[in-house]
């Protein structure tokens, strides 16, 4: 599910078509429909946006999504949000989503807990990896969820759901391109950027998206592992 012009699969597209999986995306910036069931994809990915979960009002496509994420919970379809689709699949799953204390965008540090370093996605990363963020929002842990990841302003930065549903906050698929039409787009996010922490982020973005690149090449190995998807190339196509 891709909501926004300029937030597409990003790093994700490549590491999918490198495992043999076609994609088909789903804009619902274009107002096209969301799937109703999670049935017959062999999984689920939600990217971010710039709307909150809980401006349904404004946003009616965010309830069809919700509706799917808690559709891919229930037939255990492998299912991965990233930004605003951690926080529609927390929803998915009963969880609180809110408008956060701060804005959290740049380049921060995420600390893994004990069960992210042991976990086969996220366990990729290193203990204190440094990520990409560009959120406001956040969201309460799901009841059940395993909390795999936090960072010094928000505790709930990735968590599982059982095997094969995991969320993200922050933007392991950002590439350098995407982070520079961001910066572009005059978004009040980037309004209250000031020119030096425009280019203090450019910087940031030489030193850290290529290490970024490679530890989501192996969090999509992991993730298609714990989902059983194949690697062959004869693998049903792969929601996004």
């Amino acid at each position: 599910m891709q909501h926004a012009e300029r937030e597409g699969l990003g790093l994700l597209a490549p590491a999918l078509a490198r495992h043999g999986l076609a994609v088909r995306t789903v804009r619902t910036d274009r107002r096209e429909p969301v799937p109703r069931s999670a049935a017959p994809a062999s999984g689920v990915i939600i990217l971010g946006g710039p709307m909150g979960v809980y401006e349904a009002d404004r946003y009616p496509h965010l309830a069809d999504e919700i509706a799917l994420a808690a559709d891919a919970l229930l037939r255990d379809v492998p299912i991965l949000g990233v930004c605003l689709g951690s926080q529609i699949l927390a929803a998915a799953a009963g969880a609180r989503v809110y408008p956060g204390p701060a804005q959290e965008i740049g380049w921060f540090p995420i600390t893994l807990t004990d069960a992210g370093r042991r976990d086969p996605v996220l366990g990729v990363f290193p203990p204190e990896a440094i990520v990409f963020h560009w959120h406001g929002d956040t969201f309460d842990l799901p009841r059940g969820a395993t909390l795999l990841a936090s960072s010094r302003l928000y505790a709930n930065q990735s968590f599982r759901l059982g095997t094969r549903a995991y969320g993200v906050q922050f933007h392991p698929e950002v590439t350098a391109g995407m982070l520079d039409e961001w910066l572009e787009a005059g978004t009040p996010e980037t309004s209250a950027c000031g020119a030096g922490d425009v280019e203090r982020l450019r910087s940031q973005t030489r030193d850290f998206a290529l290490p970024l690149a490679g530890h989501l090449a192996a969090m999509v190995r992991g993730f298609l592992s714990v989902g059983g998807l194949s690697a062959s190339g004869a693998s049903p196509p792969t929601s996004a």
